[in-house]
């Protein structure tokens, strides 16, 4: 009787591991299968052929397209001075002439899907009806605003208290919101940093955030610390490559008050598995950390079409050992 008890206990426990490790393999495959990237990455090439590229990434093995404004609904101004549009001489921008319903349509087409986008608090604050109508109608699941400076600890509790009224109303139409992070949200102010001050002043069940892991390294910030220090809040990564290691570390807003320095850093940018940043221990924290998406990034590449391809090419290689 012990031999066969044990036999039958010893053949469960096997069927346990055997599952167990079914669905550790099927959510790495799931998030293999998902990969996004960033349009803000293609401006230019998007700008010109927006189908065309949309096609290509989707030949790639991209499933998951991350928008990037300014877009129809938002402020005059705000296109008038967004700096891809006036610097590259952008012809397209947002959804590139496009309906966000033919939008819909060439994605379907091409068995693609838009789980998030970028849109500015300025087109938050001018027409966030619309920009939830837009991502609805997308299929898109998250709103991420790109950017806030700050120069206080009162900024950035005032944006807080904005990115709660954000969340609160994308969570009445079942969207989620969410802040994409760069480097000054590591900057310090009494005591705390700004992405200290921002967590701890938003509902987690309004506001979650994107972490940037270029702009994170930059900063001096270990990424794996701030995923781990706020469990569930960190649920999109932006999967952006380091080339070599900084001499020096910018945790203020001095690389946005410089464009020299913002050029010099973001030149210091290459495809993905190429540089120093280590994904593979990053992407180790996605299962208990809750993190849901995974978008490569990079900030105007030389090459974007080549960027696309072999970054993800690397990356699915990186994720298939971790």
């Amino acid at each position: 009787m012990k031999r066969r008890s044990f036999l039958r206990n010893s053949t469960a426990a096997i069927a346990g591991i055997s599952l167990l490790n079914t669905g550790f393999i099927s959510r790495r495959a799931s998030i293999s299968r998902e990969i996004g990237i960033q349009l803000y990455t293609l401006a230019k090439p998007l700008s010109d052929d927006f189908p065309g590229v949309i096609k290509k990434l989707a030949e790639f093995g991209y499933k998951n397209l991350e928008f990037a404004g300014p877009y129809y609904f938002s402020p005059e101004e705000e296109i008038k001075t967004n700096p891809l549009i006036t610097l590259m001489g952008l012809s397209g921008y947002g959804y590139h002439g496009h309906t966000p319903k033919e939008i819909r349509k060439m994605l379907d087409d091409l068995g693609l899907k838009s789980k998030s986008a970028h849109i500015s608090d300025a087109s938050l604050k001018h027409n966030i009806d619309e920009a939830i109508n837009a991502a609805k109608i997308i299929g898109q699941e998250y709103i991420l605003s790109p950017m806030f400076i700050g120069q206080s600890a009162d900024d950035y509790k005032a944006a807080a208290e904005l990115y709660n009224k954000f969340g609160e109303k994308c969570k009445e139409a079942g969207i989620r919101y969410g802040y994409h992070t760069h480097s000054q949200e590591f900057a310090i102010y009494d005591g705390a940093t700004a992405f200290d001050i921002l967590v701890k002043n938003t509902d987690p069940g309004l506001v979650c955030f994107e972490l940037d892991l270029f702009w994170a390294t930059v900063a001096g910030v270990d990424p794996v610390k701030v995923i781990q220090q706020y469990p569930g809040r960190v649920k999109l990564l932006h999967i952006k490559e380091m080339t070599k290691k900084m001499d020096k570390i910018y945790n203020t807003n001095e690389p946005f008050d410089n464009m020299a320095i913002a050029m010099e850093i973001m030149g210091n940018q290459t495809i993905i598995g190429e540089g120093i940043i280590d994904f593979k221990t990053i992407i180790n924290q996605v299962d208990n950390a809750g993190i849901e998406y995974m978008v490569i990034e990079s900030d105007f590449p030389p090459e974007p079409i080549k960027f696309a391809e072999e970054s993800i090419k690397n990356l699915k290689k990186i994720i298939s050992k971790v």
